[in-house]
């Protein structure tokens, strides 16, 4: 058909297409400048609260990207795509969920936008935590899957709750069930994830907080002293 046919206008359709994909791609690359902080959606809406940042720590690659910025200093998140076998896409959501809870640091020079590890000082706790991960993460053969599962531990209000109200004595079933306002069968769930990630222990009919020697573990159960 002539250039007035169909295939001219699909022709088009796809140009178009490939155009917005590819300006998508380089705004995705360069586009996060100095005022970052102030305009990234994340970073206003989300609360640095200790189980919310467990929350964003709580995933493999997430753990995963951390790793290759201790190993490999500050970089760019196309250098962290590359080394870390991720898209771009989802390594950039992933750091900047970092960043919002006061893991990362993050700096532009030029058109380059650069993520290191450090912890915001205006975020209660997240030195400590941070410093516990790394610590994990450097020293343990299973430290990606070690720090997964002791996170986890503390992904949700009611478990920081809990954690919150241990602090202060062991208690009984019913006894706690009243101090957290936790219903029975909600307890029981909260207090079985708890014990599975050594965070507590029952002894003599109580629960009360247990005694760990790994650092990701006391940070977690030192920060729980604050409330929820």
């Amino acid at each position: 058909m002539g250039l007035t046919g169909v295939p001219l206008r699909m022709l088009i359709v796809t140009l178009l297409s490939r155009r917005d994909i590819a300006f998508r791609t380089e705004l995705l690359n360069l586009s996060m400048g100095s005022h970052f902080d102030k305009c990234d959606p994340m970073s206003e809406t989300l609360q640095p609260t200790l189980w919310r940042t467990c929350r964003a720590l709580a995933s493999h690659q997430r753990l995963r990207l951390l790793e290759v910025l201790y190993k490999n200093g500050e970089m760019t998140v196309t250098q962290v795509a590359r080394k870390a076998g991720r898209t771009l896409s989802a390594v950039s959501e992933n750091l900047r969920a970092l960043n919002a809870r006061g893991l990362l640091k993050v700096r532009r020079r030029g058109r380059y936008v650069y993520y290191r590890i450090g912890a915001d000082a205006s975020v209660p706790g997240a030195a400590e935590l941070l410093r516990a991960v790394m610590t994990v993460l450097h020293s343990r053969r299973d430290g990606r899957s070690f720090c997964f599962k002791a996170l986890t531990g503390l992904t949700h209000y009611r478990r920081h709750t809990l954690l919150y109200v241990l602090h202060q004595r062991a208690h009984a079933f019913t006894d706690l069930s009243r101090d957290a306002k936790i219903p029975g069968p909600a307890l029981k769930r909260h207090l079985r994830k708890l014990r599975d990630r050594d965070l507590i222990e029952f002894k003599n009919g109580a629960y009360r907080l247990a005694k760990s020697r790994d650092p990701l573990r006391n940070a977690l159960l030192k920060l729980s002293s604050s409330p929820p």
